[in-house]
Parts: C-alpha cells; sequence; structure tokens
C-alpha cells in the first residue's frame, strides 16, 4: 500500500523492522522526549532500530505478570516498564510493508513543480488573450464586465482554484505524515488480519470442495423392495403406465416411398420456394436419397433434409465432408455433434445463406491452420532455422530466409542496416471490390501477402492452390518469385553495361518455374573466367561456381553483407571480375618483365578527369628503361579495360604552389573493349607502349623545334600499328639541308622517323656502361630501305640487370647518286648506318630510353651525314691525291701524297722517299659539332696541323683540308730533312736553322751561323705558294738583307742555284727560285746544302763578292738516323708515348705563325 515516509534520508523510504518506535530506557532510569515537545519545522529524529529480532519466549502480558517480570528485567534497580513501548513492538509474524512508499520532499517538489508549471502556462495563456477593448483605449474601469477581461479571470481562478487543491492536499499529507509511523502499523496490522482471513476463507472452501469430491465415491444403498418385485411379478406398481404404443416398422416399400416424398420436397422447396434464397455458391445442388447435396468446389458437401411438408420450415444437417486435401475423413463424433449443432441453428435462424456463411468460413480457418500445421513440420525438419511461421489471430505469417542477411560491417566499418526480413501473410480477404456496389457472389476467400525485403509486393501473382494444400509447394512459388526478381535485376544491371550490351561479353539467364534451384544466371567475367550464380531456395544463399577461392569470398560478401543483393548484387559481381582481371593482369605481366607499382600519389580529381568516375580500381605499370615518371595505367570498368600511358608532373593548384598530376596522358588504340590479356599480348603491349611514347615524345620535340611535321600511318607488325613521322628536314638540322661547298641541297626534303621495336639492355650493378644482351624485337619496316639490324649477343649471366631501349629507325633519300665509298659502310665501321645505292637512300638506327626524344641525336646524325656526304664528294675530287680507307658517322680515314710531277726529278741525290704515303683521319663525333683532325706520328704537317684545323672548322671545310695537305707535303717533308741536317756533329758550332710556318702557304727559314764567333750572320729564306696561270707554285726567295742591294758572299754561292732549271715543275728567277709538285722539295734541299757548304767553309757573310772563293767543301749528305735528336724529334716521340696513334696533332715547332687563324688572307701572287 502507498505511503508517504518523511524522513528523506533513508535508502528505499522504508525501514526493514517494526522497532522504530523502541527507544532504550535512559540512563539511570532517565525517559525520552516525547514527539509532540519536538519543534514542528525539524524533522523528527529517526529512532535507533533494533536489529536484533525479539524473543519468542516473550513474557505474557496477561495475569498481572508483567510487571514482575519486567522487575526481573530490569534487576530491580531500574524504572518501571516503559508499557507504551512494549505494547508499539509488532510480532513477528506480522510482516512490514515496504512497497510504493515515497519520500515526502519528493512529493513536495513535484507540487511545487506542477504549480510552477501551470503558472507560466497560465502567463503564456494570457498573453495570447486579446486585450480587453477599455485596456485599449486607456480607461481603468474596475468593474469591467468584457468578454475579453471575464476569460483572463476565469483563466486566474481556475489557476488559483488547482493549485489551491494541490497545496491543500500537500498540506494534509504533510499533517498526516506527522503520524505515518502510526498509520504505517496500522496498515500492517490490517493487511496481516486480511490475510488471515483469507486463510480462513481457503481452508472452508477447501474443506468444501472435499465434501464434494466425496459424493462420487459414496454408492447409494441397493433398493431391494423393488428389485423383488420387479423381478417377480415384471412390473412395479410405483412406476406409472405411459400408454405407449410402438409402431410398426417400416417395409422397404415404405422407406422408398418416403424417400422419393422427402427428394419431391426438397426438389419443390430448392426450386420453387426456396430458389431465390439459395446463396449462388448453393446453385450446385443434387437431390437423392431423401437428401440434398450441396457441393462447394475446393471447399465442402453438406446434406440437408426437411422434417415435414411446411415450406417455410427448416432444413435440418445430415452429413458434412471436406472436398480438399489433406483433410479430416472420419470427423471426431464431438465435433461433429458440434458442427451439427451449430449448423442446425444457423439454418434455423439464417437459412442456407446463413448456413454457407458459416462453414465456409469455417473451411477457410481449417485451411489457415492446416497450412500452419505444415509450417510448423517443416521449420522441425528440413527447413530448419530457415523458417518461422507466425500466428496473427486468424491469418498466419510465414518468414522465409531467416538469417540470409546477417548485417557484418564491410571494409571493416559499422553497418546500421537490420538484416534483410522477407515473408507471407495467408489470411481471409472479404471479397469486396472497394467502389463497386456488394453482391451476393462477393465472397470471403483465402489471399496473400508477399512482403520482400521488408517492402510489400502489389499484385505479386502467386497462384495458391487451396485443394491441394501444401505450405511446401505454396514456399517454392513464392520464393521462386523471389529468386526470378534477383537474379533478374542483377542480369539486367549487367546487361546494361557495356561490355554485355555490345555482346563483348557473354550472359545468360534461366528461370525455372517448377523448381526454384534451377534457376540460373550464368555471367562471362573474362575471356577465361566463367561464373554461375545461384540461389539456394531453402536458405536463400548464393551458390557460386565453380569452387574457387575468389568466387568463395564473392559468395560470402553476397550472402553476409549484401543487404538487398536485387539492389547491390552486380557490384560484387563487378568487383570480382575486376580483382580476377587484376590478378590474370598482374601475374602475366610480371612473368614478361612488367613491374607493378603503387600509385604515385595522384589525386582523385586529376584520375576521374582521365579514367572517369564510375572507374574500378586502376592497376600500374612500367618497364625498365622507362623514364621514373611515365606509366602504364589500366582502368577498369564495365565498359571494359582502358589503357593510358601517363607522365606524371608537378601541376598548379587552386590551394597549393604546385601538386603532383598528371602531365600527360596517352590513350592507347586497343580495338578490343576487353583484350585477353596473354603472354603474347602484353609483350606485343610493351613494342607499342614504347613505340607510342616514342611517337609522341618525338612529335612533341619536333612541334617545339617548329619542324613542319605529319604522321603517317604505319605498319610494324599484323598485331601493332604505329605512325610514322614525316619531317621536313631543312627545318630540322642546321644547315638548311644545303651543303656549305657548294650551296645545293644533298638530300631531299623529307625524311621519315618510324619505331621499329624496343631492344633489351644488359647493365652489371657495378658497371656504368651498357651492353647489348639480346638481340633487338624489331620488325622490318615496308620501305625500301634497309633496317639496320642489332647484333646478336649471348645472354650474360643473371649478374645483369636487364634495361630497354626504344629503336627507332630514319629514314632518308639522298638527291645525287651515291659514291662508292659509302656503299661497305655498314659492312667496315658503322652497324648503325646503311646505304643503299639503288634508291640512293640511307637508313640510321637510333636508340633511346623509353621516354626520351631521339630528335637531338637524329639532328646530330644528320649533321654527321651531311658532314659525310660532303667529305665523300671531296675525298671523290680529289681521288688523285688522297685515298678514302674508312668511313663511318663520326670519322673518315684516308692517304695522301704529294701530286705527281710531269717530268719527275729523281730525288735519290737528294735521299728523300717519295713513295711515302700519308694517314690522316677527321672526327666529327664532337656533340658541339667540332671537327678534328688527326694525324698519326711523324706526319709532316704535324707542324701546321693547328692551321688545318682551324681551316677544317671554317668555311673551307675538307676540301681546303684536301687541297693543301698534297701542296704542302713536299714542303714540309723537305723543311724536316733541313732541321735533320743541321743536327750533324760536323755542323756543331757552324750554325743551326730555325722554320717559322706562319701558314699553310708562307715559311721562314731562318740560318743562324757562326753564332758564337764574330762573324756571326744570320739568312733568312721566304717560302709562299703563289699563283701562276692558276697553277699553284712555290716561290724561294731570300729576305732582303742591310746592305743596301750589295751581293754577299753567300749570294754567290746561290746564283748556280737561283739560274737553276732542271725541269718543268722548278723554274731559277735569278734572285729566287720557283717549283712545284716534288721539285720544290728538291729544290729546298738544294738550297739547304747550298747553306751548309757556305756554313763549312769558314766565309764571312760580309765580305766582298771579287774575294778569291775559298776552297769549296762538300756539304754533307743529309742522315735519316742520326744518335742526334733535335728539339722537333723529341717532341714527335714524347707525342707517340703519351697518346694513341689517332689523336688531334698540335704544331708545337710553329713559332711567329702569320695569322695562323685567317687562312683565308693567303697572298696569291701572279709569277710572270
Amino acid at each position: 500500500m502507498p505511503g508517504v515516509i518523511m524522513d528523506p534520508k533513508s535508502k528505499n523510504g522504508s525501514h526493514t523492522n517494526h522497532d522504530r518506535d523502541q527507544r532504550p530506557n535512559g540512563v539511570n532510569g532517565g525517559s525520552h522526549t516525547s514527539d509532540k515537545m519536538q519543534d514542528k519545522s525539524e524533522a523528527r529524529a529517526e529512532p535507533q532500530q533494533n536489529m536484533t529480532p525479539p524473543s519468542p519466549a516473550a513474557p505474557s502480558l496477561s495475569n498481572g505478570k508483567l510487571a514482575d517480570h519486567a522487575r526481573r528485567e530490569n534487576g530491580g534497580n531500574g524504572g518501571p516498564w516503559d508499557v507504551q513501548a512494549q505494547m508499539d513492538l509488532l510480532p513477528q509474524e506480522i510482516i512490514h510493508m515496504t512497497e510504493g512508499y515515497q519520500p515526502l520532499s519528493k512529493f513536495l517538489q513535484r507540487v511545487v513543480q506542477k504549480t510552477h508549471t501551470e503558472l507560466i502556462n497560465t502567463l503564456s495563456d494570457l498573453e495570447q488573450m486579446p486585450t480587453p477593448a477599455s485596456a485599449l483605449n486607456g480607461n481603468s474601469a474596475t468593474d469591467d464586465s468584457s468578454q475579453e477581461n471575464v476569460q483572463k479571470k476565469m483563466r486566474l481562478m481556475n489557476y488559483a482554484t488547482s493549485a489551491h487543491e494541490s497545496l491543500t492536499k500537500a498540506l494534509v499529507i504533510t499533517g498526516w505524515s506527522r503520524k505515518a509511523e502510526d498509520v504505517s502499523k496500522l496498515i500492517d496490522i490490517r493487511l496481516h488480519l486480511e490475510a488471515q482471513k483469507q486463510l480462513y476463507t481457503t481452508a472452508i472452501e477447501a474443506m468444501a470442495s472435499n465434501k464434494r469430491a466425496l459424493h462420487n465415491f459414496r454408492l447409494p444403498n441397493p433398493d431391494f423392495k423393488t428389485a423383488l418385485e420387479a423381478l417377480t411379478t415384471g412390473k412395479s406398481s410405483w412406476m406409472p403406465d405411459l400408454g405407449y404404443i410402438k409402431p410398426p416398422p417400416l417395409t422397404a416399400k415404405e422407406l422408398l416411398r418416403q424417400m422419393e416424398k422427402l427428394n419431391t420436397l426438397l426438389s419443390m422447396r430448392l426450386n420453387l420456394d426456396d430458389y431465390d434464397k439459395i446463396p449462388p455458391q448453393f446453385k450446385n445442388f443434387t437431390i437423392q436419397s431423401g437428401r440434398a447435396t450441396f457441393k462447394v468446389p475446393g471447399e465442402f458437401e453438406l446434406d440437408l433434409t426437411v422434417a415435414n411438408e411446411d415450406p417455410g420450415s427448416q432444413y435440418w444437417f445430415i452429413d458434412f465432408r471436406f472436398l480438399f486435401r489433406p483433410s479430416s475423413s472420419n470427423m471426431n463424433l464431438g465435433i461433429r455433434n458440434y458442427i451439427e449443432s451449430r449448423v442446425n441453428e444457423t439454418l434455423f435462424t439464417d437459412g442456407l445463406s446463413g448456413c454457407y456463411k458459416y462453414l465456409h468460413e469455417l473451411v477457410l480457418t481449417y485451411k489457415i491452420k492446416e497450412f500452419r500445421r505444415q509450417g510448423d513440420n517443416l521449420a522441425r525438419s528440413i527447413w530448419t532455422d530457415t523458417l518461422s511461421v507466425e500466428n496473427l489471430n486468424r491469418p498466419i505469417s510465414i518468414q522465409y530466409w531467416v538469417g540470409r542477411y546477417s548485417g557484418q560491417p564491410m571494409n571493416g566499418k559499422s553497418s546500421s542496416a537490420r538484416p534483410s526480413k522477407s515473408w507471407i501473410i495467408l489470411g481471409v480477404h472479404s471479397g469486396k471490390v472497394p467502389g463497386r456496389c456488394p453482391s451476393p457472389k462477393d465472397t470471403s476467400r483465402l489471399f496473400i501477402r508477399w512482403f520482400r525485403d521488408f517492402k510489400e509486393v502489389k499484385d505479386p501473382d502467386i497462384k495458391l492452390d487451396d485443394v491441394d494444400i501444401s505450405t511446401e509447394s505454396l514456399l517454392k512459388t513464392v520464393i521462386g518469385k523471389h529468386i526470378d526478381h534477383i537474379l533478374t535485376s542483377i542480369f539486367e544491371k549487367l546487361l546494361a553495361k557495356p561490355l554485355y550490351a555490345s555482346r563483348e561479353l557473354e550472359i545468360s539467364l534461366h528461370i525455372s518455374v517448377d523448381d526454384p534451384a534451377d534457376s540460373e544466371l550464368k555471367v562471362q567475367l573474362t575471356q577465361e573466367h566463367r561464373l554461375s550464380i545461384k540461389i539456394e531456395p531453402m536458405s536463400g544463399r548464393f551458390v557460386l561456381g565453380p569452387v574457387s577461392k575468389q568466387y568463395s569470398q564473392t559468395e560470402f560478401d553476397l550472402n553476409r553483407r549484401s543487404q538487398d543483393p536485387a539492389t547491390d548484387g552486380h557490384i560484387y559481381i563487378e568487383r570480382l571480375r575486376s580483382m580476377l582481371l587484376t590478378e590474370d593482369l598482374q601475374v602475366r605481366a610480371i612473368s614478361v618483365g612488367w613491374t607493378r607499382v603503387n600509385k604515385p600519389g595522384l589525386s582523385q580529381e586529376s584520375m576521374a578527369e582521365i579514367v572517369g568516375k564510375e572507374a574500378l580500381p586502376t592497376v600500374w605499370f612500367r618497364r625498365p628503361g622507362w623514364e621514373k615518371d611515365w606509366y602504364l595505367v589500366v582502368t577498369q570498368s564495365m565498359g571494359g579495360e582502358k589503357w593510358h600511358l601517363i607522365k606524371t608532373a608537378m601541376v598548379p593548384h587552386t590551394l597549393k604552389k604546385e601538386v603532383l598530376g598528371v602531365g600527360e596522358c596517352i590513350k592507347l588504340p586497343i580495338k578490343s573493349v576487353s583484350p585477353i590479356t596473354s603472354y603474347s599480348f602484353l609483350s606485343t603491349l610493351n613494342i607499342f607502349t614504347a613505340g607510342v611514347v616514342s611517337h609522341h615524345i618525338n612529335a612533341k620535340t619536333l612541334h617545339a623545334r617548329r619542324v613542319q611535321h605529319k604522321s603517317v600511318k604505319g605498319k610494324l607488325a599484323k598485331s601493332i600499328a604505329l605512325p610514322s613521322i614525316y619531317a621536313k628536314l631543312s627545318d630540322l638540322i642546321p644547315s638548311k639541308n644545303r651543303l656549305s661547298r657548294t650551296g645545293m641541297s644533298w638530300a631531299k626534303d623529307v625524311i621519315k622517323i618510324s619505331f621499329q621495336g624496343i631492344e633489351v639492355i644488359g647493365q652489371k650493378p657495378s658497371e656504368a656502361t651498357e651492353s647489348a644482351i639480346s638481340t633487338s624485337v624489331t620488325q622490318a619496316s615496308q620501305s625500301s630501305a634497309p633496317v639496320p639490324q642489332a647484333p646478336s649477343v649471348l645472354i650474360p649471366p643473371k649478374s645483369f640487370n636487364v634495361d630497354e631501349r626504344s629503336v627507332l629507325v630514319t629514314e632518308a633519300r639522298l638527291i645525287a647518286s651515291l659514291p662508292k665509298a659509302l656503299l661497305n659502310i655498314k659492312d667496315q665501321v658503322d652497324k648503325d648506318i646503311i646505304f643503299n645505292a639503288e634508291t640512293a637512300s640511307f637508313a640510321v638506327r637510333l636508340r633511346s630510353k623509353v621516354g626520351d626524344s631521339v630528335i637531338p641525336d637524329l639532328v646530330e646524325c644528320l649533321v654527321r651525314v651531311e658532314r659525310l656526304v660532303e667529305f665523300i664528294q671531296v675525298l671523290d675530287t680529289h681521288k688523285d691525291t688522297l685515298t678514302c680507307d674508312m668511313v663511318s658517322l663520326g670519322k673518315i680515314v684516308f692517304t695522301y701524297q704529294e701530286v705527281s710531277s710531269v717530268s719527275p726529278l729523281d730525288a735519290s741525290d737528294a735521299g728523300i722517299d717519295t713513295a711515302t704515303k700519308y694517314s690522316a683521319a677527321v672526327d666529327y663525333s664532337a656533340a658541339d659539332n667540332t671537327m678534328a683532325l688527326m694525324l698519326e706520328g711523324g706526319n709532316p704537317h704535324l707542324r701546321i696541323a693547328d692551321s688545318l684545323a682551324t681551316i677544317l672548322n671554317g668555311s673551307e671545310g675538307l676540301n681546303g683540308v684536301a687541297t693543301l695537305l698534297p701542296l704542302t707535303l713536299p714542303v714540309l717533308r723537305a723543311l724536316d730533312t733541313m732541321e735533320d741536317a743541321w743536327s750533324a756533329e760536323e755542323l756543331s758550332g757552324k750554325g743551326q736553322v730555325i722554320v717559322h710556318a706562319r701558314a699553310t702557304d708562307s715559311y721562314l727559314i731562318r740560318y743562324s751561323l757562326f753564332p758564337k764567333s764574330p762573324l756571326a750572320a744570320s739568312v733568312s729564306f721566304n717560302v709562299k705558294l703563289r699563283s701562276r696561270n692558276s697553277q699553284p707554285w712555290w716561290h724561294v726567295r731570300r729576305v732582303a738583307t742591310a746592305r743596301n742591294g750589295e751581293p754577299d758572299a753567300l749570294e754567290e754561292d746561290l746564283a748556280p742555284l737561283w739560274a737553276l732549271s732542271p725541269c718543268p715543275d722548278w723554274k731559277g728567277m735569278r734572285m729566287s727560285g720557283v717549283a712545284r709538285n716534288k721539285s720544290i722539295e728538291n729544290l729546298l734541299v738544294k738550297l739547304d746544302e747550298t747553306v751548309r757548304r757556305f756554313a763549312l767553309s769558314g766565309k764571312n757573310l760580309n765580305s766582298a763578292v771579287s774575294a778569291p772563293p775559298p776552297a769549296q767543301v762538300q756539304a754533307p749528305a743529309p742522315q735519316k738516323q742520326i744518335p742526334t735528336q733535335n728539339p722537333r724529334q723529341q717532341q714527335q716521340q714524347q707525342q707517340q708515348q703519351q697518346h694513341q696513334r689517332w689523336q688531334p696533332a698540335s704544331n708545337q715547332g710553329q713559332s711567329q705563325a702569320r695569322n695562323p687563324h685567317n687562312p683565308h688572307n693567303r697572298e696569291v701572287v701572279e709569277i710572270d
């Protein structure tokens, strides 16, 4: 019983014992203060509780023994026994009620809260009420009786009344709570008394029940008197005679007559009297054997009859049978009697219509219960844990695929989706059609509501067989339609994808109406993987085949993570295809040399512009030898695979200064939407991508250099089609396709650049240089120019790192026919260039790292070819004096000798070997297009090598060098001979010769005679190249001295030499001499012999000419081998020891050259 506890400090507002008012007797007989003496404003202190239960042997309070017991308790020393305290103690048998009590403070707090809330609401209502008109006009009349004022007052009065009632109740309860302890005890006593009273009542009822039960066990006393009379006389005198006469039994004819009569009566009533009262469902009846049999197809048969001839009399029940299976054939007698009584009662009240309705509803309920019974049996047998049957009053609910979706999280994220649930409700429909007048033919029927994944399916078109009742068949029908819905939805969503819409991949759907387990969706994921999707009818779980690890994971995801497979089932199929495609692509790509790399930190926005938003995850690959910022990206989607070549670069960004983005993107033109990623395809893709990158980079470089070019469709192999680049040669090379010597074009102004494949390069980890380790995979172009083939090299050990280079071939056609020296260039030196004499064309093979342009190398190579063509033309022009030994794109080697004389003078007297040929090489492989002239050791032209190099890199080029080499060879050889002659021992101290090469066509020969004697003198001779009748002649003359034109002693010795003209190539000019070809060498040797004889003669250079000539001393012949080497020989020997044979030589003996860097200022003088 509820109550209020005054003390709010107690734990639950109640006590656990009844001694709340028990107080100790005070010290030395002191007593406690009464409750009435306490201050009303303070809560009464909680009395000390005695946790010790009272002893069962408590003293009795009767017969005046309490005082004695009290005195004994107090030992005779205390005060009198507190009788009132003892009376306040409740016996242990009385249970203290603690349920329903609440603290008084909580009650008062709630009252205050209620009053405050009502006050706020009242003020809010008053604010919303309209203001009285008097207040608006400024009148403050106290007797304002307007309706607005009255309403506001009524609202205030209602609040005041309600608050007064609440506070009054609080006051009453507060006053009552002061005596709550006494009332609580009274309540406990009252409840105890009621419990005891209930025990008495229960005992009386139990005794009465026992008495009534004993009646069945008592047997009546036998009536011996009546038994004796009945047994002796056959009757009893006290039993009355009713006078009943038993009718005679009917014969067969009478029975037949009665049956025919009943048939007639039934026919007349059903066809005449009650025809309009028969329900449409009872129109199908038969009359036979005195009964009318009404048959409702699929429900029941009812046999009725009549008892009299009155047309208004009721029909009577005879028999009842069910017309559906399974049903009860032998009806229980009790159930039959119940149905009979109810049918007869309904026939009496409602006639045939009411009888039909009653039996129809009975049959419908029976059918529903039969569905329920079969459902329970299925749930307990083969459909365990997958089926749940539940009663919904009369209808039933059958949930199938229980636990198909467990709501597991996907990708580690929590899922708030509830588990999938599908069920059917089998109930009774009234048969009424909305919007149409009721018809007697409208009757109730069984109907099904189908809820698929929490959503009701409108017009499900589920065939319900209520004649042969089978819950399993009904479930198969519903589940079959559910499976049809799921597989059809997945099929339609996949069929809308481009891969299946264009029939690149196959997809087919088979739906079985009879057996849902045979429904199957077949999907071709790739060219090698096919998937079969089925749904197990009982559990609703997906079954993917054939069995594999990848399919098992997708099957798990569909069964555990897909809440609605009809909506998102196709997503898992797409992911499975992407996973299979990625796995096959990665395994095979790595096998053929591709390297799988991670995404290089590109943002999703930059990738979405390329691959699209619907693309599945991308796969990134690279090849060895590619530039680090080039990637092959394969994007997968249901529209097919897209293959892109992407170059990453730093691009500007709105938020940051620069971010890593897509610098260049090239979409590979692969015809197939989803190609078969076989080993051959990936190997061919390597070549194709390298070609596409090379073509793109080369075209971009040509565009940056403003070179006119265009791409023309080409063909590398049957499976690869790459365009070739046709560029304008004159825009590509610095010379504008004009030879510097002739100013004419040396080749047609169009060159072809075509990709020919890739070349595998091996590199040791410890080496920086690369070496070819296998042949190139190039295919020959369809051009007429042959393509250079890469050399075949054995594969090195595994310690080599594999690298790849792209190989491109550039074809060009010359205008003029090729010289013979170019026909065998490939066989001689260079393996990357070949010339075709028939078509006057050449082809050059260029190699570059994939991602690098070959245009700079191509320009350099074309410049070399241009020089090569020009050099060959020059060598062909000077074929009488120069012979080409070796030609390549970077070097040309040739031999030369002096021009043969018309009437050669025998040079054996001078000790000169004129049959020697000298070798020279021109190296033009430098990156800065600088050509270098390389001479072998001992070559006479080492004296003027610097001047020749200047001429070689000047406007005259090799033609100028080729012209000067045979012209200057006799002079330079003679100068070497002169220096060798003056190094003899017998000339020691007599003098020395110093040669100054002022230019290639001007030399100064200075003789220092008697350097250590008072007769020291200096004699100089100039050797210059002059022109006479357009022919080159060397002019030798003595430099004028300071003797005012008077001849000295040396002039006398030189006079015979200046007057000598031994051959057409040597002419004496009285004071000088001219010669050409080999004769200039003889002239200089003779001049040197004359000066040496003069030095040995000891003559004074300053003596008069008339003085008698001294005895002529024979000058020693020039020696080829002498022990002492002159400075020139020592210098040549050092050069040979420090350098290889072919090195650019400089003229260390050249000094005081006259403008050596301007060879065009050579002095040309006509000689008469």
